[in-house]
C-alpha cells in the first residue's frame, strides 16, 4: 500500500527534477563522471593492494614448503 501511495506522487517531481537541473546541465554530468572516475581509480587501487598481499602470501607459504 505505501509503495502506490509513495508512486503517485513520485513520478511528478522525478522528471520535473531531472529534466530542469540534473540532465541538461553539462557541468553536473562532467562532475558525476569524475567522481565516478575518482571512486573507480580508490576501489581499482584497493584491489591491487588486497592482489599483492595475496602474491606475497603465497610466496611466503611457498618458500616456507
Amino acid at each position: 500500500m505505501s509503495a502506490t501511495g509513495s508512486g503517485g506522487p513520485g513520478p511528478g517531481p522525478g522528471p520535473a527534477m531531472g529534466s530542469g537541473s540534473g540532465a541538461s546541465n553539462p557541468r553536473k554530468f562532467s562532475e558525476k563522471i569524475a567522481l565516478h572516475t575518482q571512486r573507480q581509480a580508490e576501489e581499482t587501487a584497493a584491489f591491487q593492494e588486497v592482489m599483492m598481499d595475496i602474491t606475497s602470501t603465497r610466496v611466503s607459504a611457498r618458500r616456507r614448503r
